[in-house]
């Protein structure tokens, strides 16, 4: 199945700092020309807190920004003289207009440092820097010349004096924002970013006034703690930093080398036709054949794979115009023409316009701040009226939670109206999709309908089969939660409907189940598994524990399983086939098969481990998914820190029939998948979605036939609506270290040998710098 047209119609709870009216430096013009966005910026790689400033200010990010320090692959080439024009975005995808807020107001100024290569890393924090452009208040105006940039649609331009040398350089464009250094502590706030340019000149001077970033700057410089809300209206701003370098001012001069007369670094590549950042799409080689067609379709997708990874905070609309391009090729080939490439045109978006071209291309002078410059109109067309993939713009919900999805994940309800969210804060929030969802042109804000707040870490959930908010009586959900009772709630109320508790006959503590599922047949039947067991719970009766408790072994102490040994260790997933035989998988890799609707005895057990000859190719830790075909033939079986989901004919031959791989789930996070047909959909760490079709239909290994760009985080869940035509999608992911282990209440002894002790090194969460994106998203097909 290859998905045509696709719009994001919803998006909810993006982390909340990014909603607080910072800005950072994205894109910008070199006399005029856009550069494209991302182009030759060094940009924060914390996509989340992309505009957020920097701090402390003595920090090695006061130079170019957060990773600033890392080069990117780019450098533009300007001219002795040449007009920079550099854009400030409150959103750095243009998902939103604005700059930055009006109450941030104060000066900018505009460094450059020369360098011997633009795009090399650790050259942008320390000394050489020198300043070509300053304003603070403007008496004639009353304005700040942050007030200027936001008047003038977030653009500040500058002229590079025309005696400098020839060669590669940094420019840096610096606001600093006041309204919060009257506070105690001072809260100076400082936007910056660098542009990796090529100076092209017969110059030869060099600036003699030049300073260390950090270093130029400190707490106790009076321009940290200016008071900006202090009357009289005329104020005296006290400078900081070298004094503004002018053409033919305090200078010395040089013999430029050879090497910096002629760009040989960071120039694009002569077959680049699209480029995203600071990504090419680079042109596909010819062909005549069906294997040559075939390989240049991998090498496109290769392509995009790359493209999105590389993506930064002005987004990856290009992306999804080039993954359109690779679609008409996958296309072309599926249909047998194998002459190609076709042409790539109608996939290339329209330019940005130039300054000129929106009224706005007059230079300022010299060192002077321009005035009169207009939008640039800078929106990148999205290509085809029928992208392949998903789109929409990051915005943030009104009311939501900080972190609406998380590490937990997300759960649809039976009847396709609503969302239930877990976070990593122990939240709960349930989302009603709105009724004109599908007809609405544009993307939707959607607020927490209800919101349950828990005591402890939430370890399962399961909606009641009969849900639905036409009867409210049959609105209702079920929770496990870390140490307490099962709980029963609804949208319709904050408080708990009732609880049922299963208890350690030995310690008499509460067990918290790992999973829960309602059964089908008898829907007021909850199954719930925990350590060797399977409970039963009858809804109707609040406060009362499990009906059933079925042991998953014959005795605690029992070394043997499979077969009539049984299962043993944590119940972690549950799944009920249409023919009603219950599969329960295993944190220590093993699934059990229950018949009676799940009231009767094992039938038979498996086990999942299979032989890894490098830790690289570590197939799983413990199976967290358990999904049925719809005919109840094959049972897809997903596992935390794998990159594969295995599939199993239970009613033919009962041994495993396919691996469907490339799903990049590394992680002791659970990543849902879901099943909806003959299509397994799974989300990955890389923020991809993709989709193996044809269940069932081939053997062995199998490649994904279709993925898509979803989030920039950890896709922890992927979920259809029953008509086969909504996708919800969360993500995020803890970045503070390891996750702790799902067993954490299980012993580590004898008694309970198969409970991990060790996993693979999370790579995907072992740094707290690591960007964050923590959102809901539904989509249309």
């Amino acid at each position: 199945m290859y998905l045509i047209t696709a719009k994001t119609l919803l998006l909810a709870a993006v982390t909340l700092d990014t909603a607080l009216a910072h800005t950072t430096f994205t894109n910008f013009y070199v006399d005029g020309a856009p550069q494209g966005d991302g182009t030759c910026v060094r940009m924060s790689n914390d996509i989340p807190k992309a505009t957020w400033p920097v701090r402390p200010i003595d920090s090695q990010d006061m130079a170019c920004g957060v990773n600033g320090n890392k080069g990117v692959a780019r450098i533009c080439p300007a001219n002795s003289g040449s007009q920079l024009t550099f854009n400030f975005r409150d959103w750095p995808d243009a998902s939103q207009p604005g700059a930055l807020d009006k109450s941030h107001m104060g000066p900018c100024s505009v460094y450059m440092k020369k360098v011997d290569n633009s795009a090399a890393d650790d050259n942008a924090a320390g000394p050489g820097w020198f300043k070509i452009y300053e304003e603070d208040y403007d008496n004639s105006t009353a304005q700040w010349c942050t007030s200027k940039i936001m008047a003038n649609d977030g653009k500040l331009s500058v002229q590079i004096p025309s005696d400098l040398a020839g060669g590669y350089y940094l420019v840096r464009p610096e606001l600093l924002a006041l309204h919060e250094a009257d506070k105690s502590p001072p809260d100076p706030q400082f936007y910056v970013g660098c542009a990796q340019i090529f100076l092209q000149s017969t110059g030869s001077a060099i600036p003699k006034d030049t300073v260390s970033i950090p270093g130029y700057v400190s707490m106790q410089d009076p321009a940290m703690t200016f008071h900006i809300w202090n009357a009289p209206k005329q104020l005296y701003f006290p400078q900081f930093s070298p004094p503004t370098y002018k053409s033919g001012s305090s200078k010395r001069d040089i013999e430029t080398r050879a090497d910096q007369l002629k760009q040989t670094f960071g120039l694009k590549p002569a077959n680049c036709i699209m480029e995203n950042d600071n990504w090419c799409g680079l042109t596909l080689p010819s062909y005549s054949t069906e294997n040559g067609c075939w390989g240049a379709s991998q090498k496109c997708s290769d392509q995009t794979t790359t493209c999105y990874s590389s993506a930064g905070p002005t987004g990856s609309k290009n992306c999804r115009n080039w993954e359109n391009y690779c679609t008409s090729v996958r296309q072309a080939c599926g249909s047998g023409n194998f002459n190609g490439p076709p042409s790539a045109s109608s996939f290339i978006p329209t330019a940005p316009p130039r300054l000129s071209e929106t009224g706005s291309d007059n230079p300022p002078s010299d060192n002077t701040p321009d005035q009169s410059l207009g939008s640039s109109g800078d929106k990148s067309a999205m290509g085809p009226s029928t992208p392949s993939t998903p789109s929409g713009g990051d915005n943030s919900v009104k009311g939501g939670s900080v972190n609406t999805c998380g590490s937990q994940g997300g759960l649809k309800s039976p009847d396709g109206t609503t969302v239930v969210t877990s976070t990593a804060d122990n939240v709960l929030n349930t989302f009603v999709l709105p009724q004109d969802l599908l007809s609405s042109p544009t993307p939707q804000h959607l607020t927490p309908y209800t919101t349950h707040r828990n005591p402890e870490s939430v370890y399962a959930t399961a909606f009641h089969p009969s849900f639905s908010l036409e009867n409210p009586a049959s609105a209702l959900y079920a929770a496990s939660l870390r140490a307490l009772p099962i709980r029963l709630l609804s949208p319709f109320s904050a408080s708990i409907i009732a609880s049922y508790p299963l208890v350690s006959i030995t310690t008499e503590e509460y067990i918290a189940p790992h999973s829960l599922l309602f059964s089908p047949y008898e829907p007021n039947t909850l199954f719930a598994g925990s350590l060797n067991l399977i409970a039963t719970f009858d809804i109707n009766r609040n406060g009362d524990g499990p009906v059933v408790r079925m042991p998953t072994v014959p005795s605690k102490r029992s070394k043997v399983v499979g077969g009539a040994g049984g299962i043993k260790g944590i119940a972690s997933a549950l799944g009920m086939s249409s023919e009603g035989m219950l599969a329960a998988g295993t944190f220590s890799r093993w699934i059990g098969l229950y018949d009676g609707q799940g009231r009767g005895g094992s039938v038979g057990a498996f086990e999942v481990r299979e032989d890894a000859v490098t830790v690289k190719e570590v197939h799983g830790n413990g199976v967290t998914h358990v999904l049925w075909s719809n005919d109840a033939r094959y049972l897809c079986v997903a596992e935390r820190c794998s990159d594969q989901v295995g599939v199993w004919d239970i009613r033919g031959t009962g041994k495993k029939l396919a691996t469907l791989r490339g799903r990049n789930a590394v992680t002791n996070q659970r990543m849902s998948v879901d099943l909806v047909g003959k299509e397994v959909w799974a989300g990955g760490v890389d923020g991809m979605v993709r989709v193996w079709g044809n269940l069932g239909m081939k053997e062995g290994t199998l490649d994904p036939n279709w993925q898509f760009k979803a989030h920039n985080d950890a896709v922890s869940s992927t979920t259809w609506h029953y008509s086969g035509s909504v996708l919800a999608t969360c993500s995020g992911q803890r970045h503070f270290g390891p996750l702790p282990n799902d067993d954490q209440e299980a012993p580590r002894n004898e008694d309970h040998p198969y409970s991990p002790s060790s996993h693979p090194k999370d790579s995907a969460l072992d740094t707290e710098t690591q960007a964050s994106d923590n959102s809901l998203k539904v989509w249309a097909f």
